[in-house]
């Protein structure tokens, strides 16, 4: 092994496990080079003893340490006794084989470190095993050598087969020390491998990998004739039990070889996805590393998710080309390549799946385009990028283009739509891909619509505060964002419009509120709306006519019924609509009113207004009104002429006079009420207070009186109790 071979193979190793360690998930095992780690739940198992080199061991995991004398990976807590112990990966020997067709060498490098040394120091006895026989072996500063004769190793019937080529001999070799087996870091260094005749120009590949069971080693050279050497040999590949290196013992080579190795690997392959329906076939590019030396003098068949790739060719070293056609079903799979030879057949495995898929659709935007054309539209979903050959087309209709693609991504086509004549204005579009597979996008119906217009011989007018609004006929379908517009003083303002919901041809717009003018004045006048993502601006030869806002000064009732607004009114709001009401409205109330609180205009000139009550009821004591211009929100409040008289007459009305009367009598008895119980308790107050102050006056004479009967009698005065 060269010591190129070797870094890339103990690289790669040293990579996959640290990779296999980073997985690690709750209850699950990862083999990793035969490596076995499981964790369970947050205690973390490392069982070291499967770990087969000294480098493997100490790079590992910190808890493993390297027995030399046993050349095995322990548990530091599992090594009871032993002398040459290595902790480190700094500190493990490394072996560099060499040989030839009577000898091998095994270089051990790293001589100088502690263990390493004292143990090729203690004398050890040193041998090497090839093929189950043992062969003496010399040590001599840290290369042991090995002499040994490869001609009895091979029977004498087997070279007489292959005299007529430069037969390969594979052989399985290790490093006996003490009755214990060195173990290399690459387990390619145990095998010898070599022609039987000497050749110069010798190019071969050597790849090993190992199974559940089995561990393979296998040489393949190119074709030679200079050499003698046949491009297949049956004993190209050294299969051995992956445990005990017991040599593989059936008599018959296996038929089916899977290469496992990262040496003789498919790379990529280009393209790794493909529509599953196709009219015309497609080319698929496969880089193999190593190809050459499987392909040279072997049939090669190739499969992509189980799917035939037909005629395939090898193009250079490191490629081989197949074509693929119709197949039938989606699906995905790995590219799968076979070697076969006249004895066995190597197969290869892609780790990257190939797809055979059907694109799909998501979404579509915008869904209205104008008839004019020129429109960039978008649909997305997946897959959409698969072949170069798609095409949109609208409905069923495949003769004509619908639109000119100019973005195609996996999840994205973008085109530019042409002017479109058909009657039908609505319907799904249909993608066709590779002009085979044909995918309809029916969640949204594609409309193609006529460019937005304003019907000429309209009037446009209203007033300062724009509460008059527009009715604008004309095409607003599919259009946003609608508005108005006027320039009024150098200055362009903006108002609202709206799209009736029951119609396309109608919008309701609110013009802007602008400074009163006094008279009518013309202003510029326009519209504004969005139809497929583009402004499109539509002046009006047509002015906007603007009135000053109406002004109300008072109003009086007549007959009852009757009610007349004084002010002044534009020519605007004198004029009855279509359906002969006028834009003016006046109810009872300056808040929400009813329907049946509203007046019945009779009349609006310059100077008043004249409206009727509801169903000819009195109004004659009312003091204010409400009123609204077109669709405006607030109402203005006006007040009755006069207001403060009729509040006194409305307070002098009989009903209301004959109340108070009524009132003032109550107050006045209960007043009347009120004083004679005060009086009578007064009254009552006092008699008991007299009576209290004639008795304490009666009690005092008494007892003077008896006090002078005593003394008279020469008696004490008895004490009352």
């Amino acid at each position: 092994m060269t010591p190129c071979e070797y870094n890339y193979w103990n690289h790669s190793y040293i990579n996959g496990l640290v990779f296999s360690i980073l997985l690690l998930t709750s209850s699950v095992e990862i083999v990793a080079d035969n490596v076995n780690i499981t964790e369970s739940g947050s205690s973390q198992e490392i069982n070291c003893t499967l770990y087969r080199s000294c480098t493997q061991c100490t790079d590992a995991h910190s808890g493993c340490n390297w027995l030399f004398e046993k050349q095995i990976c322990l548990d530091t807590n599992q090594i009871l006794s032993g002398k040459f112990i290595i902790d480190t990966k700094e500190s493990c020997p490394a072996y560099t084989v060499t040989y030839d067709d009577y000898s091998l060498q095994v270089k051990v490098s790293n001589i100088e470190a502690k263990s390493v040394k004292t143990f090729f120091n203690v004398r050890p006895n040193i041998g090497c095993e090839i093929e189950n026989a043992i062969y003496n072996a010399s040590n001599v500063n840290g290369v042991i050598t090995c002499n040994w004769v490869d001609k009895k190793t091979i029977p004498t019937k087997e070279q007489r087969i292959r005299i007529k080529t430069n037969p390969l001999y594979i052989f399985y070799f290790s490093i006996v020390v003490n009755n214990v087996r060195l173990q290399f870091d690459n387990p390619r260094d145990h095998y010898i491998s070599y022609h039987g005749w000497t050749c110069p120009e010798e190019n071969c590949t050597i790849s090993f990998w190992e199974s559940d069971s089995r561990k393979y080693y296998c040489k393949w050279c190119l074709k030679n004739d200079g050499c003698k050497i046949a491009a297949e040999q049956p004993n190209s590949c050294d299969i051995r039990n992956a445990i005990n290196n017991e040599k593989w013992k059936d008599v018959a080579p296996l038929s089916k070889i899977e290469v496992r190795s990262p040496d003789v690997a498919i790379e990529s392959f280009e393209p790794d996805v493909l529509l599953y329906k196709r009219n015309t076939s497609t080319v698929v590019s496969i880089t193999v590393k190593n190809h050459r030396f499987l392909a040279e003098s072997r049939n090669t068949k190739v499969t992509l998710a189980e799917q035939s790739c037909d005629d395939p060719v090898t193009v250079d070293d490191q490629t081989v080309n197949c074509t693929v056609g119709y197949v039938k079903v989606v699906g995905e799979g790995p590219v799968v390549i076979e070697y076969a030879g006249i004895t066995s057949v190597l197969s290869l495995k892609s780790v990257q799946k190939f797809r055979f898929i059907d694109p799909s659709l998501t979404d579509l935007s915008p869904i209205c385009v104008p008839a004019t054309g020129g429109t960039r539209i978008e649909l997305t979903g997946e897959y959409l990028n698969t072949t170069a050959d798609v095409q949109v087309f609208f409905r069923k209709n495949r003769t004509k283009v619908m639109c000119e693609i100019v973005e195609l991504k996996h999840d994205r086509i973008v085109c530019v739509t042409n002017a479109h004549t058909y009657q039908q204005k609505s319907g799904p579009l249909q993608v066709v891909f590779d002009n085979a597979v044909g995918k309809y996008y029916k969640k949204k119906m594609f409309t193609y619509v006529n460019e937005p217009t304003v019907l000429d011989g309209q009037v446009f007018e209203g007033v300062a505060s724009g509460n008059v609004p527009l009715t604008v006929r004309g095409g607003f379908e599919c259009t946003e964002n609608q508005q108005m517009y006027v320039d009024y003083n150098g200055t362009r303002y903006y108002g609202i419009c709206v799209v009736r919901n029951n119609s396309n041809l109608t919008m309701d717009c609110w013009p802007p509120k602008l400074d009163d003018p006094g008279q009518m004045t013309s202003l510029s006048l326009g519209f504004r709306v969005e139809l497929a993502g583009k402004v499109v601006n539509l002046p009006q030869h047509t002015p906007y006519l603007l009135h000053p806002d109406p002004v109300y000064t008072d109003f009086e009732v007549f007959d009852g019924t009757v009610v007349r607004v004084d002010g002044m009114f534009p020519d605007l709001l004198q004029r009855r609509r279509p359906n002969g009401s006028y834009i003016l409205e006046v109810t009872f109330r300056g808040d929400e009113a009813d329907d049946d609180e509203r007046f019945t205009m009779i009349n609006v000139t310059e100077n008043y207004i004249e409206c009727r009550s509801p169903f000819d009821s009195s109004v004659a004591d009312i003091l204010e009104i409400a009123i609204t211009v077109g669709k405006q929100v607030k109402r203005t409040v006006v007040q009755r002429r006069h207001r403060q008289y009729y509040a006194i007459v409305r307070l002098l009305s009989p009903q209301k006079v004959i109340g108070g009367i009524s009132a003032l009598l109550i107050c006045v008895f209960a007043l009347i009420f009120c004083v004679k119980n005060i009086m009578n308790s007064s009254k009552q107050h006092m008699d008991k207070r007299y009576i209290g102050e004639l008795r304490n006056i009666t009690a005092g004479i008494d007892d003077t009186t008896d006090y002078l009967l005593n003394s008279n009698t020469g008696k004490r005065p008895k004490t009352r109790h």
